[in-house]
């Protein structure tokens, strides 16, 4: 058994995708709140993944395992459960991705211990060029705005920025960050 499991943990990286993201949530008089997230998906079939998510804050931080379904090219369909710091209960999320070349919807939902511990994110982007990527952005706790991207082709990461209006805080944010791609 313990071949088998040595086996498993060589051979699922390879042919996975990862990604990691590294921003900053500023609001104005000069409070910084850095975040680290990481998503990764390893294809068990042409329709099946297996997915991991996992976010750091200063005080906070989450680990989530899944699977996501693809019924078509342009649907993908996810569920996870998971851990967060602080609590002994566990985490659960969803998601949906819709797309073509061009544009893309992506919608998140994550429901931890109680009523308020929950989070919602949504992207609508459309791919202006191969680098300019312009969209808009609802998410929970960090706020509701456009959302700019620009992808540096030697390094294919992309940076982003996301002034936003926080509607929980009632205060305005921006975010900015990298996404870099660990293939």
């Amino acid at each position: 058994m313990k071949k088998y499991l040595i086996l498993l943990a060589v051979m699922l990286p390879l042919g996975a995708f990862a990604q990691l993201e590294v921003y900053d949530r500023y609001t104005p008089g000069g409070k910084h709140e850095p975040n680290i997230n990481y998503f990764g998906s390893k294809k068990l079939s042409g329709r099946f993944a297996l997915t991991y998510f996992g976010l750091l804050e200063h005080q906070w931080g989450e680990a989530l395992v899944g699977a996501s379904y693809a019924p078509l090219p342009s649907l993908i369909l996810g569920l996870s459960a998971g851990i967060e710091h602080g609590t002994t209960s566990p985490r659960y999320s969803a998601s949906i991705w819709t797309g073509n070349k061009t544009t893309t919807f992506a919608a998140l939902w994550e429901l931890g211990e109680g009523k308020s511990n929950y989070l919602y994110k949504a992207n609508l982007f459309y791919k202006y060029t191969n680098t300019f990527t312009i969209g808009v952005t609802a998410w929970r706790k960090h706020g509701v705005g456009p959302n700019f991207r620009y992808t540096v082709p030697h390094i294919k990461s992309t940076l982003w920025i996301m002034p936003a209006y926080d509607l929980d805080a009632d205060k305005t944010r921006i975010m900015a960050g990298i996404q870099i791609p660990m293939q």
